[in-house]
């Protein structure tokens, strides 16, 4: 070796070294194609410079694609959606088709020009073409952009065919994005952002679907954060075998695979292994993902899971590389503030701010900061130092004494201590409250424009000047003291209380005494209290406290105020504090109804009958009458329409002096009294399976002459009645409109459950929820080649004898319901008479996908080909309808039976040939 190879070996072995140790934590990002980040380097390296690493100046939506044979989920881009996708299908097992867009980041003028070629091995297994902007076409061998940004995207759609054979492994399709030329307005190569840099490469890889394999599910939502107000806090996905296995297969899971998810910061896994043996190789195995909140503002962040290679003695599942699953976890974290108040309750408040109480000063400064300091510390991590200056409007009141707090991106998380203190003004102005603020100063553009800053509420005690004792709480109750506009309060029962507070040590015991002016609204102790070890004190347990007992007079007379009288003191103080004003609201009402059971159609038994008892909570002297009737709505249009039924009176009256007892004044006690007055509910018979209706009973207080119940807040209220249906279940049947004219009759490898799936991804709006499936047919019991059977009134049927089926293919109550689009009820069998509708199941003219004839039989098609050496056995009805034409004579076409909607009231039967398009009948389960 000369001279010149033991430099260009040392440096290869340096270059190699740094290239590894840079790499050691063997981490990557869902962003990134793993297999060609690891091979671009090295073809760099190695001098290879055809191959260098991608630009980050060319969006490529999703790098590395993963498609099943058998997958039956779609996914179109959809930069508005989290995951930027748009799902369709039943969304479960793997991508059968899948779109990736690009687009450059950056503007220019002129032209970009990106050269595309496109590698593959999988034949006619995979189809490829450019799906956006315009129709479909063949990809083409270059892409040319005038503009930048996600609205000048240029899509590839990839989409896979299960061929149901077993395939040999083949390196994935690549499209190979080569060497981006800028070009100026006239059209001549220039320099720019993009010259001479490579986009990214995207790659397609297909799971067999006919071999030992691992099927794994996509994750099952866009997670969110931890919150209050998250809901979807957890994601799951599923892994499967295709096949059974000789022995035990293990799949690991690592969940920080992803340098996203690095020490797990957005989410966890659970179980981390998963294992199969050849009795539950094909019950799906459920891993668990929880989010995490890293408490950082980071928008939707991205992160793959890696799914591991099996390991098994079973040779052929020994060394299986399933694919991974991405996760998207939706930031949850809210920028704001923390806070712990003096007496360690806490809160927070986000970016639109918020007012915080709860706190006291005094004048004479002799609480110091027991009952103003709180502490403060950030919500989410900044990105740099947020300095906090505190002011306050207090005037001479109060003293800050801390004037700033800083926190960096370290001891964000970390409370710090707040503290001001009250001081003399000299004048006796009252008790009042002053607002402490501050204002956040960073770099970090959230602290310091977006997140409005609380503001904290401090009641100041004037217990300066000659005021010697004084009367005062914390800010957030009533001041108390200012006057009748500013009451402490509480409902009748209840309680509230105040402190009376010295200027100074009293050196002795000071008492001050107390009389309520209206005892029959609230009474007081005959004194308090204050003392050497109370006179700077507010807490539950001093005799200093005054506690306000507001007293319930079982009369309704509204809100009451009166006032706590306080006495000259005696003792080491002489001296005569302000009085304290108070109001006692009231918890009685003019009427307690009890509403007491419910309805049912057709029945007059006691357990059918709804009960209504009105008591009167105030005296009366005159008669007091109550006049009850059902509701009015209008036919056809509302589903309350004819489900109230009989009232046993319409008139309830009450003779003066009908005051319910104490111990019964109250809704749930008003049927317990002897002085109630009572109606009962007898539900109406529509003959429409309707389900359970609400309906209301008017009740309305009449004319009287009652000093008390002559006014006009003496009302009650109506009363919701619910009406339990006497019919079979309704079931809605829609026709489905999407992909119009419609769908041939390949309904993927899954057939009739194939065609359920389209119902249940193609609901109309204003459909009834649930699980819907396709009025469709496939006789194929015994044929091994076909996944699904269905039959009339047997296996996997959707139609139950007795059920009333009504059309459904639009919103709203006159155009969903039994009452209003009755199609048919389901007989004995299960069955119906097609040529006997009530009304069309949808436009006349319309073709249905049904395979059966129009007495619900089974079809057979005389047309049907042999498809000779494919080995299928029923073929009729698209071969269960799952092929339009035989699999190795694409030129013969199957045949399946179809339904023509021929009149408002009548179908009619035919063999169709497969490739033809046509409605599908999704029946309500």
């Amino acid at each position: 070796m000369n001279y010149s190879q033991h430099i260009k070996s040392f440096l290869l072995v340096l270059i190699l070294s740094l290239f590894f140790v840079s790499n050691c934590s063997g981490q990557v990002s869902a962003g990134d194609t793993f297999l060609f980040g690891v091979s671009e380097r090295f073809d760099r390296l190695f001098g290879n410079e055809a191959t260098v690493a991608c630009s980050s100046d060319v969006t490529i939506t999703t790098k590395a694609v993963y498609l099943e044979e058998d997958g039956d989920t779609t996914a179109t881009f959809n930069a508005s959606n989290d995951s930027g996708l748009t799902l369709g299908g039943a969304q479960q097992w793997g991508y059968s088709t899948f779109e990736t867009c690009i687009y450059p980041n950056s503007p220019f003028s002129g032209s970009l020009d990106i050269p595309v070629s496109v590698t593959s091995n999988y034949g006619s297994r995979v189809a490829s073409v450019k799906s956006f902007p315009g129709a479909e076409v063949a990809i083409p061998t270059k892409l040319t952009f005038t503009a930048n940004g996600v609205a000048e995207r240029q899509c590839f759609k990839f989409t896979a065919t299960h061929d149901s054979l077993r395939n040999p492994a083949v390196d994935p399709l690549i499209v190979a994005l080569g060497t981006m030329t800028q070009k100026d307005g006239s059209g001549k190569v220039t320099s720019g952002t993009y010259s001479d840099k490579d986009a990214c490469d995207i790659t397609v890889s297909l799971d067999d679907a006919d071999g030992p394999g691992v099927r794994v599910s996509n994750i099952s939502r866009v997670m969110e954060e931890p919150s209050p107000s998250a809901t979807d806090k957890d994601g799951t996905f599923q892994i499967r075998l295709r096949t059974a296995p000789t022995a035990n297969v293990t799949i690991s899971i690592n969940d920080t695979y992803d340098a996203v998810n690095a020490n797990n910061r957005e989410g966890t896994t659970a179980p981390k292994i998963l294992t199969f043996n050849n009795t539950d190789y094909n019950i799906p195995k459920e891993v668990k993902i929880t989010s995490i909140d890293d408490l950082e503002i980071d928008g939707v962040k991205v992160y793959t899971v890696e799914v591991g290679k099996t390991s098994s003695s079973d040779s052929e599942y020994n060394g299986i590389k399933p694919r991974n699953v991405v996760v998207y976890n939706r930031d949850q974290s809210v920028p704001g503030y923390a806070y712990m108040r003096f007496d360690t309750t806490t809160g927070s408040t986000g970016t639109a701010g918020g007012a915080v109480d709860r706190f006291a000063t005094d004048e004479s400064n002799q609480f110091g900061t027991k009952y103003s300091n709180f502490q403060l510390k950030l919500r989410t991590k900044p990105t740099n130092n947020v300095t906090l200056t505190f002011s306050s409007n207090c005037g001479n009141k109060c003293t800050i004494l801390t004037p700033t707090l800083t926190f960096t991106s370290t001891n964000w998380n970390d409370y710090q201590t707040f503290q001001v203190e009250g001081k003399s003004d000299s004048a006796n102005s009252g008790n009042a409250n002053y607002t402490v603020s501050f204002v956040a100063s960073s770099t970090d553009a959230t602290y310091n424009t977006t997140v409005t800053e609380p503001t904290f509420t401090i009641r100041s005690c004037d217990n300066d000047g000659t005021h010697l004792l004084q009367p005062c709480n914390f800010s957030g109750s009533p001041l108390a003291t200012s006057g009748s506009s500013d009451r402490l309060t509480a409902t009748e029962g209840g309680t509230s209380h105040i402190w009376m507070i010295a200027q100074s040590n009293p050196g002795a015991d000071v008492t001050i005494g107390l009389t309520s002016t209206d005892t029959s609204e609230g009474t007081v102790p005959v004194n308090v209290t204050v003392s050497s070890a109370n006179y700077n004190f507010m807490e539950s347990g001093g005799t200093n406290r005054i506690l306000l007992t507001h007293v319930d007079d079982n009369e309704v007379d509204g809100t009451v105020n009166w006032d706590v009288t306080t006495a000259l003191s005696t003792g080491a103080i002489a001296y005569n504090p302000i009085d304290v004003f108070a109001k006692t609201a009231d918890n009685e009402a003019y009427f307690y109804v009890t509403k007491l059971g419910s309805t049912k159609e057709g029945s007059s038994a006691p357990a059918d009958t709804a009960t209504i008892h009105v008591c009167l909570g105030a005296q009366n002297t005159e008669i007091i009458t109550v006049s009850v009737a059902c509701a009015t709505y209008a036919d056809g249009t509302i589903a309350a329409f004819g489900e109230c039924g009989t009232l046993s009176t319409a008139t309830l009256t009450f003779p003066a002096g009908s005051r319910v007892d104490d111990a019964d004044a109250s809704n749930a006690n008003c049927g317990n009294s002897a002085r109630k007055q009572t109606v009962t509910i007898l539900g109406a018979d529509d003959l429409f399976a309707d389900g359970s209706q609400d309906y209301t009973v008017n009740l309305t207080k009449n004319a009287n002459p009652d000093g008390v119940y002559s006014s006009g807040a003496a009302t009650l209220s109506n009363q919701t009645i619910t009406n339990r249906d006497n019919e079979p279940l309704g079931k809605a049947i829609f026709v489905t409109t999407t992909g119009a004219p419609g769908y041939n009759g390949e309904m993927t490898a899954q057939g009739v459950f194939g065609a359920d799936d389209t119902c249940n991804n193609n609901k109309p709006g204003g459909v009834p929820t649930g699980t819907y499936k396709a009025l469709i047919v496939s006789n194929s019991g015994g044929d091994s080649t076909v996944a699904n059977n269905r039959i009339p009134n047997g296996t996997n049927w959707v139609l139950t004898a007795g059920y009333h089926y009504y059309r459904c293919n639009t919103s709203g109550y006159a155009n969903c319901s039994d009452e209003n689009s009755r199609l048919f009820v389901a007989n004995g069998s299960a069955g119906f008479d097609p040529t006997n509708l009530v009304r069309e199941f949808s436009n006349v003219g319309q073709h249905y996908w049904t395979g059966m004839t129009n007495t619900l039989t089974p079809a057979t098609q005389a047309l049907t080909p042999a498809c000779a050496g494919d080995g299928l056995a029923y073929r009729h009805n698209c071969h269960g309808f799952t092929y339009q034409n035989c699999p190795s004579t694409p030129a013969s076409f199957l045949y399946g039976q179809s339904w023509t909607m021929a009149s408002a009231t009548s179908i009619t039967s035919q063999e169709s040939v497969c490739s033809e398009t046509k409605h599908l009948i999704c029946v309500q389960q």
